[in-house]
C-alpha cells in the first residue's frame, strides 16, 4: 500500500517540477533606458541588449516603462528605422514588434 503511494506522491512531483520549469527559448536579455521625452529631443523608451545595440519597440506596455529595468524579450523586426529628435544629427533606430516581454533578475 505504501509503495502505491510513493509512486503516486513521485510522478506528481515530477509533473509539479517541469510545469514549473518555463523555458526562455527565443528571448534575449535587454534593459530599458529612457531616452526621454518624444515630443522634445528624447526618443522615449528604448531597449538596449546584452551586445550593445539599442533598438526602439513600436509599442512598450506601461508595467515594463521604468528606466534601468532589466528584461527578456522576444521580438521580430520591422523593417522600419525610427527617427528621433528634431535637429541634425537625427537618431535613427531600428523599429522592432515586442511578442512577449517579461521582467529578469540579473
Amino acid at each position: 500500500m505504501r509503495k502505491k503511494y510513493f509512486h503516486l506522491i513521485a510522478l506528481l512531483l515530477t509533473i509539479s517540477v517541469l510545469a514549473c520549469n518555463k523555458s526562455d527559448d527565443g528571448f534575449v536579455n535587454a534593459e530599458v533606458v529612457d531616452s526621454g521625452d518624444i515630443t522634445s529631443e528624447g526618443c522615449g523608451f528604448l531597449l538596449r541588449f546584452d551586445d550593445g545595440r539599442e533598438e526602439k519597440p513600436y509599442q512598450l506596455l506601461s508595467a515594463y516603462q521604468h528606466n534601468g529595468m532589466l528584461v527578456k524579450v522576444k521580438y521580430h523586426e520591422s523593417e522600419v528605422l525610427d527617427t528621433c529628435g528634431s535637429a541634425k544629427p537625427y537618431s535613427y533606430y531600428q523599429l522592432i514588434i515586442v511578442d512577449d516581454i517579461k521582467k529578469r533578475t540579473q
